[in-house]
C-alpha cells in the first residue's frame, strides 16, 4: 500500500470494506505534518487546536469524501478543509473566551504569552493572510497558482504579499 497514489488511496477509502480504513489511514499519514504546520500557523501554535482542528479536519475529509471531485486533488482539499475548520475554531473561541489578543498581539505580549521561537515569532508578526500565503509555500509546498485558487487571490497578489512578507521577516532578522 506504500506505493499507491492518492487517487488509488482515496478510490480504496470510497469503497469503505476491506483495506478502506488502512488506504485512509495512508492518506493521513501521507499529510497529517504538512497540515499540522499549516494549522498551527492558523492558530498560532496552540498546540491543543493544532490537534483539535486536525483530527476534525481528518474526520470530515473522512465523512465527506465523496464531494472529492478529482481524486488526485486529496492534498488541496484537505487543506481547504483544515483552513475552514481553523478559522471556524477561531471564530468559536473568540466568542467564548474572547481571544482577540491570539490574532491582533504587539510583539511584546506575543513573546510573552506564547513564548515562541524566532521563526515563530517572525511569522506571528506578520498579518494573518501573509503568514498564511508564506506557509503554503514554504511549508506545505505549495505552487503560487495552488495558493491563488485556495485563497481566491490573484496570482499577481499571492506573490507580492509572499515576496513582501519575505522582505518583512527577512528586515526582521536583520534588526536582531
Amino acid at each position: 500500500m506504500h506505493d499507491l497514489t492518492d487517487v488509488q488511496l482515496v478510490k480504496r477509502t470510497l469503497q469503505r470494506r476491506g483495506d478502506a480504513s488502512m488506504a485512509f489511514a495512508k492518506l493521513y499519514g501521507r499529510y497529517q505534518g504538512k497540515i499540522a504546520a499549516y494549522i498551527a500557523a492558523k492558530v498560532l501554535y496552540n498546540p491543543s487546536l493544532v490537534d483539535d482542528v486536525l483530527q476534525d479536519t481528518f474526520m470530515t475529509a473522512w465523512h465527506k469524501l465523496e464531494q472529492l471531485k478529482e481524486h488526485d486533488k486529496f492534498f488541496p482539499w484537505a487543506v481547504t478543509i483544515a483552513r475552514n475548520t481553523a478559522m471556524d475554531v477561531l471564530r468559536e473561541k473568540k466568542r467564548v473566551d474572547d481571544i482577540s489578543h491570539l490574532l491582533n498581539q504587539e510583539e511584546s505580549e506575543t513573546e510573552e504569552e506564547l513564548d515562541l521561537g524566532a521563526t515563530e515569532q517572525m511569522l506571528a508578526s506578520l498579518e494573518p493572510l501573509d503568514r498564511e500565503i508564506v506557509v503554503m509555500k514554504a511549508v506545505l509546498e505549495c505552487s503560487f497558482d495552488e495558493i491563488s485558487l485556495q485563497l481566491g487571490l490573484a496570482l499577481s497578489a499571492s506573490k507580492m504579499r509572499y515576496y513582501r512578507a519575505l522582505d518583512k521577516v527577512k528586515s526582521d532578522l536583520s534588526q536582531q
